[in-house]
């Protein structure tokens, strides 16, 4: 399911998966206030609402993806403070910034109004998980 939902999100955008990932992967460190320094971060004082849920059930579909090396420095250290493992803070930040997308995306590097439009409606049309539906403050 999570896979499908990224891939009409690829789809939708014009993207390659490593390339959404990594753009999602890069807002949620930034938003969590992850960086390059040597200085800890700050515990977090509520549990990371994005962590996938996938209840006892295995993974059916394994996707394997690259970033970058300073990326994926950045990956361990946000991982690490959200107390996820690197793939589920993948996938979880790229169904949150999904949803972000939806909620704010306006398409305004589109070449026409109706490109920006049809792009949205395509983004709308992605059915997400109540957690990864964008809330403000969140």
């Amino acid at each position: 399911m999570e896979l499908a939902l990224i891939d009409k999100a690829c789809d939708a955008l014009g993207m390659d998966r490593a390339g959404l990932i990594s753009e999602a992967a890069l807002f949620e460190a930034t938003r969590l206030g992850v960086r390059y320094s040597v200085e800890p971060l700050p515990r977090l004082t509520r549990s990371w609402p994005f962590l996938p849920d996938r209840g006892d059930e295995p993974t059916g579909a394994r996707i394997s993806t690259t970033i970058s090396r300073s990326l994926n420095e950045l990956v361990k250290r946000a991982a690490e403070h959200v107390h996820a493992s690197e793939p589920l803070f993948l996938v979880g930040s790229t169904l949150a910034y999904i949803g972000r997308l939806q909620n704010s995306f306006e398409g305004l590097a589109e070449d026409s109004p109706e490109e920006a439009a049809s792009l949205r409606r395509k983004l709308a049309a992605i059915k997400l998980p109540r957690q990864y539906q964008y809330r403000p403050g969140v």
